[in-house]
């Protein structure tokens, strides 16, 4: 069972619960309204009997098969008997002979037995031919069990998805089997939803990519915790292919929402693409102004450089030039010569006789 609250998990016995409000949206309340009023009932693990109750009190009879025998004398407070016996081996005709029920519920019993679908077949019979059986199953592709393994984690406890008491585990399409199998139609499906973090499901949140858990909390399997359906026996030849023509008409339906909101999406950025157009030139058109600039650097640069190989070619020649003028006659004679007393009295005379002509033309009316 898992309709529980976190404080009936940790105070109350396993499968034990408080009575069912009817007016909420919880599976348990769900299995009940599936079931509907006045109905005659075979309860298949009721427990301590809180489902009994509230079917009771919706005018039901019921009977139920118990394997806890603590638990099944809880039960006959309610229950009109309770046969206690394993599911697995109990012989239905010899303990319910030739009777018959307007419903057979399962409510998370299934997942706990070797060989549900031999069960499935055994109790048929035990149908009223306009009877139904009505089955909640929990679903082990929750989005918290996958990253639980991709973690490579899958810890059992004692409640819950990974109850440790359980021997199959089923997938929306795993359950669809065992049905067809069983040669029952699905006339009902309700989903039970569960936010990701919300499972008793032990998770590390921080590691998952946030588009991992983004994708999964898209996918309405990965949402659902519970299965809630109501399935009948396909007597008439034919009705086991009707059936698969459903569902695939169910998945093409999902398969066309989420089509929908891909066009929608499309829609969206059809609506953009003018301006997302304006901006994809505007652009371009910078990249290619950008392009012409550092075109132009490059040539400024080429200039550049071909300048200052000129100018080191020509002061090159200037220091050849130089050295030849150092080293020649003249050039040898005059710095002999200027280093003379006599040149260096001329030297001075012919500086201070241009100093002088200076300042005789620098003088107001000259």
């Amino acid at each position: 069972m898992s309709d529980a609250s976190a404080e009936q998990r940790s105070s109350a016995p396993r499968y034990d619960f408080e009575p069912i409000d009817l007016a909420s949206d919880g599976v348990h309340a769900d299995v009940v309204r599936m079931v509907g009023e006045g109905k005659r009932v075979l309860e298949l693990g009721p427990a301590t009997g809180y489902m009994s109750r509230a079917m009771i009190d919706r005018g039901c009879t019921v009977v139920g098969i118990e394997l806890d025998a603590a638990m099944a004398e809880r039960a006959t407070q309610f229950c009109e008997r309770v046969i206690v016996g394993d599911l697995d081996q109990l012989d239905f005709d010899a303990e319910l002979s030739a009777e018959k029920f307007d419903v057979i519920v399962a409510a998370d019993v299934l997942e706990h037995l070797r060989d549900p679908l031999t069960t499935l077949g055994k109790l048929r019979p035990h149908l009223a031919d306009d009877g139904a059986f009505v089955i909640s199953i929990p679903n082990v592709a929750h989005g918290s069990v996958r990253l639980a393994l991709l973690a490579g984690h899958f810890r059992y406890g004692d409640i819950g998805l990974l109850d440790s008491t359980h021997l199959r585990f089923f997938t929306r399409e795993s359950f669809e089997q065992l049905l067809d199998e069983a040669e029952l139609g699905l006339a009902e499906l309700h989903r039970h939803e569960l936010n990701l973090d919300a499972s008793e499901i032990e998770v590390d949140f921080e590691a998952v990519p946030i588009e991992l858990r983004e994708e999964l909390e898209r996918d309405p399997d990965a949402r659902t915790y519970q299965f809630v359906a109501k399935a009948v026996p396909m007597a008439r030849e034919g009705l086991r292919e009707i059936q698969a023509r459903l569902r695939e008409l169910a998945e093409l339906r999902l398969a066309a929402g989420r089509t929908a909101e891909l066009e929608q999406a499309l829609a969206e950025i059809g609506g953009r693409e003018g301006e997302l157009r304006r901006a994809l030139i505007d652009a371009h058109d910078q990249l290619l102004r950008r392009d012409a600039e550092l075109e132009e650097l490059r040539r400024t640069a080429a200039r550049r450089e071909e300048e200052m190989a000129q100018v080191n070619q020509e002061l090159v020649a200037a220091r050849v030039g130089l050295e030849r003028i150092r080293a020649s006659a003249p050039f040898r004679l005059y710095a002999a010569l200027k280093d003379m007393p006599g040149m260096h009295f001329l030297r001075r005379r012919r500086e201070a006789g241009f100093a002088a002509e200076v300042a005789k033309r620098n003088r107001p009316g000259t």
